[in-house]
């Protein structure tokens, strides 16, 4: 049991210190100016939730949020962008809301729904993708709904159409591939360590 809880920190470690790179550098938000930024920030929390499970996923989800809400705060290039910021939006209350709780409930939600899924699909392939999918999907649904809940005005219909196009089925694939080829090879660690 030693060994499991070392390699999971070492684990959180890692992924913490890659969001920290997608963070501070051009990697983790794809910026378009006058659109809301594409971000691949999910992919550790999906990786970690499905790997570690939903305390280590909400860790990183949590990680994933204060980060976001740090890139608007000092990278904004949109008002959308801005709703981000509890300082620049106006609404401090909202933005922590709006960046935590959607970002926390996409490492816990990868988890459950692979586990579920690893119930019952006999592919642990399978299993990954549609957690990966799902999970982005949800947070997508999660954003957007504390968007349009807590920013009256802000959700214009250009704003939903872009993300729900471009952003959404791109951070979806991303998602997919990667977790598939990352998730695999470290659940076989973890099943050797145990």
């Amino acid at each position: 049991m030693h060994k499991n809880n070392t390699l999971k920190l070492t684990q959180m470690a890692l992924l913490i210190a890659i969001q920290l790179i997608l963070s501070f550098t051009p990697l983790g938000f794809i910026i378009l100016p006058g659109l809301v930024s594409i971000t691949i920030m999910h992919i550790p929390v999906i990786v970690g939730g499905i790997v570690m499970g939903p305390l280590y996923g909400g860790i990183l989800g949590l990680v994933f949020g204060l980060l976001s809400m740090y890139k608007a705060t000092t990278a904004a290039t949109s008002v959308v962008d801005q709703a981000f910021s509890p300082f620049l939006s106006g609404a401090p209350v909202q933005s922590v809301i709006m960046c935590i709780v959607p970002r926390i409930l996409l490492g816990v939600l990868a988890a459950l729904i692979f586990h579920a899924l690893s119930k019952h699909l006999k592919s642990q392939g399978v299993s990954i993708a549609v957690s990966a999918g799902l999970a982005t999907v949800s947070h997508t649904v999660l954003v957007l709904g504390c968007l349009w809940a807590l920013f009256d005005g802000l959700a214009l219909k250009d704003v939903f159409l872009t993300i729900v196009t471009l952003n959404g089925l791109l951070e979806i694939a991303v998602a997919v591939l990667v977790a598939v080829a990352v998730c695999r090879p470290l659940l076989r660690l973890a099943n050797r360590q145990q």
